[in-house]
């Protein structure tokens, strides 16, 4: 699965970049693995 599209409410993502940037990272690793295919009907 990708991200085409963000929004970033009360710089919920900024906020993560500064202050949690490992959960971040775990975040988006856990999206980039999904294989969206598998869930399409």
């Amino acid at each position: 699965m990708k991200i085409v599209e963000k929004y970033s409410h009360l710089n919920g993502e900024e906020y993560l970049i500064v202050h949690h940037k490992a959960v971040l990272d775990e975040i988006l690793d856990v999206i980039g693995n999904v294989d969206a295919e598998t869930f399409r009907t």
